[in-house]
């Protein structure tokens, strides 16, 4: 095989899955949602803090404005040693209001460490029969219990809702764009991870593997806790609808952005094998495009204009079914900003440096 078939046989793959992907959203079963149950369950909120002196208020204000019982919900705040005064403004906030409980967390349970700690040992703490589970700096809708249990059904043991941007156009993007590809592949009947910061799994599942001080430590704890409840047997739901949309703060500063890409690449590394090959060619594709446009410009140049035409509708779309307005110009600047953070993840992904990420190294 010659260096211009492969470097077409990797573009023209990676415009394909788009296609696929295009076509299962436009076509494929999209939200499929019980009533929601007849009784309203218990739920502890669980919340692991580092750091989030700025954001905390945000996050905690939109907790108390949750649409549910009183008399059904809890909020258990860890704080993970925070080095500002993100325990303090926890403790300063719930002194107003009975249904929150903020914990220091300062010992280590098993095999956790960091937020899967704080995670770990709030669920020792928690009474509720589903914990959901969410971050610091993301803001929470009203509605969100409620319309996270619309994904509830006999057999499944985690329910994904779906995490927007507040504060950074192309991350906000990304994120969607992200989040859309797992919402198809997971009705696929290939469900692929869950998010840690819009998720809730039920007591059952959770107690079925042990809990986080038992399933092996990993920098991207929502998905080592997704595949042990997946092995246990339990289905996974991956909702895609206004209800179930929160808004976290953006990463600040690139060198961050790589860390967290990084802390994410490790995870997904360790999927099923079709689903690394699939993302595999899509991180192979900038540059093959590249190298393809010294070959044969007009190729290359037709293969790039039809990836963005197929990629830009599935966006919009994506948006569309949430309400969001997106500017054309958005999505051209999108282009340029996932080439350079896609080249720059690969390269900063295999150089052999531990992840930074809230002060610590891992």
């Amino acid at each position: 095989m010659s260096v211009a078939t492969a470097l077409i046989f990797v573009c023209m793959t990676t415009l394909v899955i788009d296609v696929l992907l295009l076509i299962s959203w436009l076509f494929g079963q999209q939200e499929v949602e019980s009533t929601g149950p007849g009784v309203w369950p218990t739920v502890s909120i669980l919340v692991a803090a580092r750091n989030e002196a700025p954001n905390i208020i945000r996050c905690l204000d939109s907790l108390t404005r949750l649409e549910y019982p009183a008399d059904k919900l809890e909020i258990l705040i860890g704080d993970d040693a925070s080095e500002d005064d993100t325990c303090q403004i926890a403790v300063d906030f719930a002194r107003n209001n009975t249904r929150i409980k903020v914990l220091p967390i300062k010992e280590k349970l098993g095999n956790a460490r960091g937020k899967a700690n704080v995670l770990a040992r709030l669920a020792k703490e928690a009474t509720g029969d589903l914990y959901f589970i969410t971050d610091a700096d993301v803001s929470v809708p009203p509605g969100w219990i409620k319309g996270m249990l619309r994904g509830a059904r006999p057999g499944v043991g985690i329910v994904t809702g779906l995490t927007g941007v507040a504060d950074n156009k192309m991350q906000h993007i990304d994120w969607l764009f992200a989040l859309g590809m797992v919402k198809v592949i997971t009705d696929l009947k290939y469900p692929v991870t869950t998010m840690g910061n819009n998720m809730y799994v039920t007591k059952e599942a959770y107690q079925s593997v042990g809990g986080y001080e038992t399933i092996p430590f990993s920098i991207t704890e929502d998905f080592e806790l997704f595949k042990q409840v997946r092995k246990e047997g339990y289905d996974v739901v991956q909702l895609y609808n206004n209800n179930v949309l929160a808004w976290s703060k953006g990463v600040k500063g690139f060198f961050n952005l790589l860390n967290q890409r990084k802390r994410w690449m490790h995870g997904a590394v360790q999927l099923p094998w079709p689903i690394v090959s699939l993302l595999t060619f899509q991180a192979f594709y900038f540059p093959a495009v590249l190298s393809l446009l010294f070959l044969d410009p007009y190729l290359a140049t037709a293969i790039f204009v039809v990836k963005v035409l197929v990629q830009d509708c599935f966006i919009v779309l994506l948006h569309r079914r949430l309400k969001i307005r997106i500017a054309y110009g958005a999505l051209l600047l999108y282009e340029f900003y996932s080439l350079i953070l896609s080249l720059l993840s690969s390269i900063f992904f295999l150089i052999p440096v531990k992840i930074m990420w809230k002060g610590r190294k891992y």
